[in-house]
């Protein structure tokens, strides 16, 4: 989506950030401006940040707060008809649910769904995604054109496998077949739009993904610099099966360390049964982690402990994980992160419960981080590129609530514990304007 225009713009509102985990920066009456670029040239308060920029166009959002758009690190576009059907134990509903959905996700399917989906993602606040496709070509190419219209900042990937597949049965796609389609979609979209697109080599799992599947999958995110997405112990069968299927590796994690598929562009979905060792494993390699509290919910996959993988050097953001979780909100995916430490507070000695303020870093900069774009986005600090949520807490505020006498910490949880779609009033990209409510 190109510029709106050629000249210095800003914002004025209540802008907040979480710089670092647990510490929050704020500026009451703050501005934020943006050159014709879309970088980040200033933010602090307004009446001193204005002034050295008299020629900016300046658009005064109050009461409403400026905050860094949200990062969703790991969702599934084809299985968003899906979100709150059918629960039951990740094998099962994969089987049931899932992968008849994603056997239909052919060029005309996501035509008809890839524009909602992105629009539904903007809607929510997230400016920024890493997503998963279903294993086709033609799919994918067409999901790829719609995230390139929307304006976000989509890193995404044709979904891999093939020792299980859609059917049962025979492979749906060999492996030469899937490797030399991502290798083509990855040469096609990785880094477009001065990289505000970019892909992400997609092996499922390795339930589903034989050892050659996963080397490849590595080797081609090797060859371009691209992301690896995939999932790792969501569920205590899924330890079962892979220990089965791979009677050589030490662990789960080992396998992915054996194929190549660890390291600093990885992102691993809900990492939640995991030795000690194996947190050391992804720390030493630079690996990342996305926490889905929902879907964690809503297949009774279990508690994350996501304090000990922060403890022990991971870098951790938070996923919406739809269709497992139920929704694409960001603030409800910080809501159930909360939920999930406060449960392990409650039951574990030495558990600290978790704040408003620590989710809420953990859906911008940390999402950023763990997918790897923390240097221009996740943040509100010159230098980056401005993606920004424009949010309007009095939309979700009981009666008689005075906002404008809130501390930070009060607006954001009231946010994290009552918030929806309905906070997102706008939300740019790049200082290009992406929703508007």
């Amino acid at each position: 989506m190109p510029p709106e225009s050629t000249q210095t713009k800003a914002l004025r509102g209540r802008v907040i950030h979480a710089p670092a985990f647990g510490d929050i920066e704020e500026w009451p009456d703050g501005a934020v401006v943006w050159d014709a670029a879309g970088r980040i040239v200033n933010v602090g308060p307004a009446a001193a940040t204005l002034a050295q920029y008299p020629d900016a166009a300046v658009e005064d959002v109050r009461p409403a707060l400026i905050l860094p758009g949200l990062v969703d690190a790991h969702t599934h576009l084809p299985q968003y008809p899906a979100a709150g059907v059918g629960a039951t134990d990740l094998l099962a509903w994969l089987d049931h649910d899932i992968f008849p959905l994603e056997r239909r996700f052919r060029a005309d399917a996501a035509e008809a769904l890839a524009p909602a989906f992105f629009h539904a993602l903007a809607a929510n606040g997230s400016s920024s995604a890493a997503v998963y496709l279903a294993v086709f070509h033609d799919s994918a190419t067409v999901c790829f054109q719609h995230a390139e219209a929307s304006g976000l900042r989509v890193t995404m990937g044709k979904m891999m496998m093939d020792d299980v597949t859609y059917s049962g049965t025979a492979p749906t796609l060999v492996v030469d077949q899937s490797l030399n389609e991502t290798d083509d979609l990855c040469r096609a979209w990785h880094g477009r739009d001065a990289g505000r697109i970019r892909y992400a080599v997609s092996p499922r799992f390795a339930v589903a993904c034989s050892e050659a599947m996963l080397r490849g999958a590595a080797e081609i995110a090797s060859w371009y610099g691209a992301a690896i997405q995939t999932h790792l112990s969501e569920t205590v069968e899924e330890l079962h099966v892979v220990a089965k299927r791979f009677p050589d590796a030490r662990d789960y994690t080992d396998v992915y360390e054996r194929a190549g598929i660890l390291g600093p562009r990885t992102v691993l979905g809900h990492a939640i049964h995991l030795s000690d060792r194996e947190r050391d494993a992804l720390a030493a390699t630079g690996s990342s982690v996305a926490h889905c509290p929902t879907s964690n919910f809503y297949l009774a996959s279990g508690l994350m402990a996501a304090d000990r993988l922060m403890e022990a050097g991971v870098t951790v953001g938070l996923g919406s994980d739809v269709a497992a979780g139920p929704e694409l909100s960001m603030w409800r995916v910080m809501r159930a992160a909360v939920e999930t430490r406060n449960a392990r507070a409650a039951t574990t000695p030495g558990v600290a419960p978790l704040s408003a303020r620590h989710a809420f870093h953990l859906a911008t900069l940390g999402g950023a981080r763990a997918l790897g774009i923390a240097e221009v986005a996740g943040s509100l600090e010159p230098g980056k590129e401005a993606d920004i949520l424009v949010a309007d807490p009095a939309t979700v505020a009981p009666p008689g609530v005075a906002l404008d006498e809130m501390t930070a910490e009060q607006i954001l949880s009231l946010c994290v514990w009552r918030g929806d779609e309905r906070l997102t009033r706008r939300l740019y990209v790049r200082g290009s304007k992406v929703f508007e409510r």
